[in-house]
């Protein structure tokens, strides 16, 4: 894993890793940012083109336009690993028909991008279209406790009982996550019965989880709680990770995590 070096008033984090299949070698990046607003804002000009700054409307609330630029610039900053001599204003993320992000990076025609948010903290990861994914990043809150419920059935209840060594509220958050990460990468969001997108197995990591779906075998998703976050990611079962500098891949991401943890 590569870490990055700028120097930014937050949490930034980077890293590139290898998924391979077969004969294919699949490159891809991930990037984390935690910051103030203000701290964000005062980078717009540098990460936004013409089109992403039309959308940051004074009409929108700072907690959107918190997530919206951490979002923009955890994906531009991904993104960029890949795409080499590419500023992160030439590079293009825009939502699509179904509110997906659309990523448009010059010279290169085969790159997406996944990302999500969570109170001041966004993560992205960029990726070959060949190879679909999908993150989610999710912070802790109770008062959703029923809600989550409500979205699991009772064998996924009590499968993440007995494998999760955490409390009932942040086993249905990561079983959560598990279920929208899959959503983004079947490029459904969220209007699919959650039903389908069912956990069939947990399988436990250090600080995480390896799950398997019961209506998607051809996935896999890796997700890992540093309380309050969780995070999920979700990527075809047939690849094999492993980072450009051999560190233990997935394990990243849950130190990333342990850092926005640390800091609320």
């Amino acid at each position: 894993m590569m870490a990055s070096g700028a120097a930014f008033p937050g949490i930034e984090r980077g890293a590139t890793f290898v998924l391979h299949e077969g004969s294919r070698t699949l490159s891809c990046a991930a990037s984390l940012v935690a910051a103030p607003l203000a701290a964000l804002e005062a980078d717009a000009r540098d990460v936004l083109g013409p089109d992403e700054q039309a959308l940051l409307t004074d009409r929108l609330a700072p907690s959107r336009r918190q997530s919206f630029l951490a979002g923009r610039r955890a994906a531009k900053t991904a993104l960029s690993v890949l795409a080499p001599g590419v500023s992160l204003r030439e590079i293009s993320v825009l939502p699509g028909l179904l509110q997906q992000p659309v990523a448009v990076v010059p010279g290169r025609s085969n790159l997406q991008v996944t990302l999500s948010h969570a109170g001041t903290a966004a993560i992205a990861v960029a990726h070959p279209e060949a190879c679909p994914m999908g993150v989610d990043l999710e912070r802790a809150a109770p008062e959703a406790q029923s809600a989550l419920g409500e979205q699991t059935t009772p064998r996924e209840r009590a499968l993440a009982q007995a494998v999760l060594p955490y409390d009932e509220h942040q086993r249905l958050l990561l079983l959560w996550c598990l279920k929208e990460a899959l959503s983004k990468a079947l490029r459904c969001g969220l209007t699919v019965p959650f039903r389908l997108l069912e956990v069939a197995s947990l399988v436990p990591l250090p600080g995480g989880v390896r799950a398997r779906f019961e209506n998607f075998t051809q996935y896999e998703g890796i997700a890992f709680c540093e309380a309050p976050f969780t995070l999920a990611l979700v990527l075809p079962h047939s690849v094999r990770w492993q980072s450009t500098d051999a560190a233990d891949s997935p394990q990243i991401l849950r130190e990333w995590l342990s850092d926005v943890a640390a800091v609320g």
